[in-house]
């Protein structure tokens, strides 16, 4: 999940909520499926692969990215998916951030955050 202590709403987009590694890497999932590190790190070519490699394991373990085994070929190699699309990635965030102010400020919360209904 995204580290509550790490959102910075001073940033754009989803860097207030990810690192801009992360970012790229999750809008590289979203149009492109399916991926290796090896492609990953071809298409963030300014990158290392211990970066990318590293960036891919903090997105696998906070659920963001799945890791699956391709035995297609000769060698066995990991293929990274994004778990969610931007919509569901939205929802996920904003649940996470409206419990922990419920939780920080009382059900108050959300009357305040019901009147931002469209």
């Amino acid at each position: 999940m995204v580290k509550l202590e790490r959102i910075s709403l001073r940033n754009e987009g989803l860097k207030k909520f990810f690192s801009p590694n992360e970012v790229r890497i999750l809008w590289l999932l979203w149009e492109e499926k399916r991926l290796t590190s090896g492609q990953i790190r071809e298409h963030c070519s300014d990158l290392s692969l211990a970066c990318v490699a590293g960036t891919l394991d903090r997105l696998v373990k906070s659920g963001f990215v799945s890791r699956t085994i391709d035995e297609s070929d000769s060698r066995v190699r990991y293929l990274y998916t994004a778990t969610c699309n931007q919509q569901e990635l939205g929802t996920k965030i904003s649940e996470q951030v409206v419990d922990c102010l419920v939780e920080t400020f009382g059900t108050a919360v959300v009357s305040s955050i019901g009147r931002f209904r469209r």
